[in-house]
């Protein structure tokens, strides 16, 4: 009777993985035909970190983890084809999307960032009206700051977009940056010389613009500032 039961579990079992491999098989039809390029042309041509999982996992396909191979796959192609609209569509360019996104994924591949991490980051900066050509050095900038904690990143990287979007800094935005790490107003001070109560009052009067604070994050993590390269060192410990 056990063993009738154990037979039973097993074919239903079977029946189970067989309908997933079909709706599987569906979907990677679908992805197959998407434009402008195949999915698995796309893949194939992919750079960076992409490439290398993708034809890892497609090298994989006659081994026992088939099933699992084919849905990372298509996992793997959605989250490319969904990085790629969304960048095209912000950018109104294939060409800047595919730029930005290959330099994302030059920097996640020497810091403990995720390449989502930083593709998200990277849409908050644009919807916040940051060039296109200064997402990278911003984020480079931030993520030094936050030291590899993509949490302190995200909320650096919040502060600073609001920033650069009202053009100074803010009672609000400084307690956000504070609360990360980042007082802004020190680096001013070391930078001009002057007191923080006088700066705190030049801010309360909106004497502090978004450039002066992009100064106070350049000098902390520039060469000799206490975040200098801090997000590949931190890449290099356990």
């Amino acid at each position: 009777l056990t063993e009738m039961r154990n037979a039973e579990k097993s074919i239903q079992s079977i029946r189970r993985l067989n309908t997933d491999i079909r709706q599987t098989q569906r979907q990677l039809q679908k992805l197959e035909n998407l434009p402008p390029l195949s999915f698995i042309e796309r893949i194939r041509s992919a750079s960076g970190g992409f490439g290398a999982i993708a034809r890892n996992a497609l090298g994989a396909f006659g081994a026992i983890g088939v099933f699992q191979s084919v849905k990372g796959i298509i996992k793997l192609g959605s989250d490319i084809e969904q990085t790629n609209i969304a960048f095209e569509t912000m950018l109104g360019s294939a060409d800047g999307a595919k730029k930005l996104i290959g330099e994302l994924n030059e920097y996640a591949n020497i810091t403990p960032y995720e390449n989502n991490d930083l593709y998200d980051q990277a849409k908050l900066l644009l919807n916040f009206g940051v060039a296109q050509e200064k997402i990278l050095p911003s984020l480079r900038m931030l993520g030094d700051v936050a030291m590899g904690d993509k949490n302190k990143l995200q909320g650096l990287t919040l502060a600073f977009s609001q920033i650069q979007s009202t053009g100074r800094l803010m009672g609000q935005d400084l307690l956000q940056l504070i609360n990360t790490g980042f007082n802004p107003l020190q680096e001013l001070s070391k930078m001009t010389g002057k007191s923080m109560g006088t700066l705190k009052e030049e801010m309360g009067k909106g004497q502090i613009s978004a450039d002066m604070v992009t100064e106070a994050f350049k000098r902390a993590t520039s060469e000799g500032g206490r975040f200098f390269n801090m997000s590949e060192k931190m890449s290099q410990t356990a």
